[in-house]
């Protein structure tokens, strides 16, 4: 604090001095004093996670069980012969939910089990997709010291744009064999670093 007197005024008895006030205000805001609360922040984020019922493993475990779920119905959905029961995408039909309009149903080339089953295959990935980047990101807050957790965690989260495309050009290519063929592939591959993720997070923990 500055030492040099300064002038001051009297209000309730109080004797204020602005000049040390602006001088502490400063010290205060000085640079080890901002990365001290950060880490302080960066503490309470960890802590309050730790806190949290269900444990990193869990999370990791339900994520590869949602995505390994998902490429089951993306394989029974071809084995139906309904890789192109929505033959638009993102959407289905220009809609988001095909069976609140039962005419799409009734003017469709497919049945409503293939319909059904490529829209869910779609919505249980984008389901997966969520997963997998909380999944990440809690490897990263709480792994940060078990490097294959975090980095096999953020390579399927790598890997999960490319196998976006891929979905939406399995539909709009007409299901050419070496896009689904790639878009197998891929999903494979997530799920191997899922796993990975899963297992060292179990034995760790």
């Amino acid at each position: 604090m500055n030492s040099r007197r300064c002038p001051t005024r009297w209000e309730s008895g109080l004797t204020l001095c602005l000049q040390d006030i602006n001088s502490s205000h400063r010290q205060s805001a000085s640079l080890p004093n901002i990365m001290s609360q950060g880490r302080l922040r960066g503490h309470d984020v960890r802590t309050t996670i730790s806190r949290i019922p269900v444990e990193y493993r869990h999370i990791a475990g339900f994520t590869l069980l949602v995505t390994y779920i998902v490429m089951l119905l993306g394989a029974y959905t071809s084995a139906i012969g309904a890789g192109l029961s929505c033959p638009d995408w993102p959407t289905c039909y220009g809609t988001w939910v095909p069976f609140l309009q039962p005419e799409i149903i009734a003017n469709s080339p497919y049945s409503a089990l293939q319909i059904f089953a490529e829209w869910a295959h779609r919505g249980l990935a984008m389901m997966a997709g969520v997963l997998i980047v909380g999944t990440t990101l809690g490897a990263w807050v709480t792994h940060r010291n078990t490097p294959i957790v975090k980095w096999s965690a953020t390579a399927a989260l790598a890997l999960l744009p490319l196998q976006v495309i891929l979905g939406g050009l399995t539909v709009t290519e007409d299901l050419q064999p070496i896009i689904v063929t790639t878009h197998l592939g891929v999903a494979i591959l997530i799920l191997l670093c899922l796993l990975t993720t899963f297992l060292v997070a179990y034995l760790r923990r």
